[in-house]
């Protein structure tokens, strides 16, 4: 049988990170990069891989015409993109807005944000909206049709029952009919 520690030392977690930096990145980035997120006990950091120079990025609106370096970093401490941010960019001496971090869960939820960014040149407005007959018996006058019918068929009589207070109202006066 395994001891405590033994499964404590084989659960052991590691947090991995996308960090992408905006313009130029010093030659010794990466190793930089391992110095600032020391703290956070890196487990390993790759070499960056640099994008092609684009007009935009999503991850920096603000920065035109441009080339972005992604690095790919996983540690073994729990923390947060912003504290990883903040690490770097005072160990790279670069502005905060050059920087993003973001864990791959948080990637994820960005290609699903900016999935449909593209346009795709057909308009929406001029065209009919496809239904189908099976669509239709969901909502509209035949839905409320059938509802009035399924309502008529649940209408009970009300019926009495026989209970605990039956006794007390038994015993009370009737009142004078007038």
């Amino acid at each position: 049988m395994k001891s405590f520690k033994d499964y404590l030392t084989e659960s052991k977690k590691t947090y991995d990170f996308k960090v992408k930096v905006a313009g130029d990145c010093p030659k010794d980035c990466s190793k930089k990069i391992k110095e600032a997120l020391a703290l956070y006990k890196v487990e390993s950091c790759s070499s960056g891989k640099g994008l092609p120079i684009s007009e935009t990025y999503v991850d920096f609106p603000t920065h035109k015409n441009i080339g972005v370096t992604v690095f790919d970093v996983c540690v073994s401490y729990p923390t947060t993109s912003a504290q990883l941010r903040s690490a770097i960019s005072e160990k790279l001496k670069i502005s905060e807005d050059s920087i993003k971090v973001r864990n791959l869960k948080e990637e994820e939820e960005n290609a699903i944000n900016h999935a449909n960014k593209e346009k795709s040149g057909e308009s929406l407005l001029n065209k009919d909206y496809e239904t189908d007959s099976k669509t239709q018996k969901l909502v509209g006058g035949e839905h409320a049709m059938s509802l009035l019918k399924e309502l008529g068929k649940a209408k009970k009589s009300q019926e009495q029952y026989a209970g605990v207070n039956d006794q007390l109202f038994a015993k009370a006066p009737k009142g004078k009919k007038s």
